[in-house]
């Protein structure tokens, strides 16, 4: 029975997660609009200032992605902190 809570908490918390705009410090992610493009899942972003970018998290290495203020993207890295940690945790669990 706890393994059947078990289960089904991580896939309403899945599901949520999916369908939902959430924040990270500075930057809210838009998860109603991410897509997986190969190995990556790619999420529509917002920064303080309300510019548009994105974000991208390879789960299997556990990196973070993101572009800058014109689009381009940068190298693939370790999430530098915690907010980008926390994105690669959400991604990685629960889409």
């Amino acid at each position: 029975m706890k393994r059947f809570l078990f289960v089904a908490a991580s896939l309403l918390l899945a599901l949520t997660a999916e369908a939902e705009v959430r924040g990270y410090g500075e930057l809210t992610l838009d998860f109603k609009r991410a897509k997986k493009t190969g190995q990556s899942i790619v999420i529509p972003a917002e920064n303080g200032q309300k510019q548009k970018l994105y974000v991208a998290v390879v789960c299997e290495g556990r990196v973070f992605n993101s572009t800058d203020d014109e689009m381009i993207w940068g190298e693939w890295r370790d999430p530098n902190n915690i907010f980008e940690s926390r994105i690669v945790a959400d991604v990685c669990n629960f889409i």
